[in-house]
């Protein structure tokens, strides 16, 4: 009969063993594949207002910049996309490729009515847009030549998607 205090402590340290390896294989640089990671800390050249990080992921014909906590505005968005003050910027995730660039942005803490402000700021900036109000939720979507926006919100959260066409 298997002593069952040695099969605990055997499979501790093998799934203590199996982490390490996993966690050695996290690097950042270059790796095999050709990809390379890396991060910025609060105030580099992302625009990160302090307190924020940045990860960067490169591939072959993409890029994918990951930024979170002290997240405002992105810079790199088209400046006829008005920006969305109608609650806090938790993160962005922003991705080029040989397509066009995209943003995804986390926004909470919105405001009352921020889904039926922002359809009318679009409009008021140009944009085709449409919306679905839905309580203190809903939708929004605008589209400006190469330039289209989607916003979803429920529960005083929404994202925020942009993309720009090449």
């Amino acid at each position: 009969m298997v002593n069952r205090g040695l099969f605990r402590s055997s499979r501790t340290s093998l799934l203590l063993v199996a982490s390490l390896l996993v966690l050695g294989g996290c690097r950042k640089g270059p790796d095999e594949s050709g990809r390379k990671a890396s991060s910025s800390p609060a105030g580099g050249a992302s625009g990160i207002e302090a307190g924020g990080q940045s990860v960067t992921i490169e591939t072959s014909g993409r890029t994918v910049e990951i930024m979170a906590g002290g997240v405002g505005w992105p810079a790199g968005i088209p400046a006829e996309v008005p920006p969305f003050a109608f609650g806090t910027i938790h993160s962005v995730t922003r991705t080029e490729s040989s397509d066009g660039e995209s943003w995804s942005i986390a926004a909470g803490e919105l405001l009352p009515d921020a889904v039926k402000n922002y359809a009318a700021l679009l409009k008021a900036h140009g944009f085709q847009a449409s919306s679905m109000l839905v309580g203190s939720g809903g939708s929004v979507t605008g589209q400006k030549e190469n330039i289209s926006i989607a916003l979803v919100s429920s529960k005083g959260s929404a994202t925020i998607s942009i993309a720009l066409k090449k």
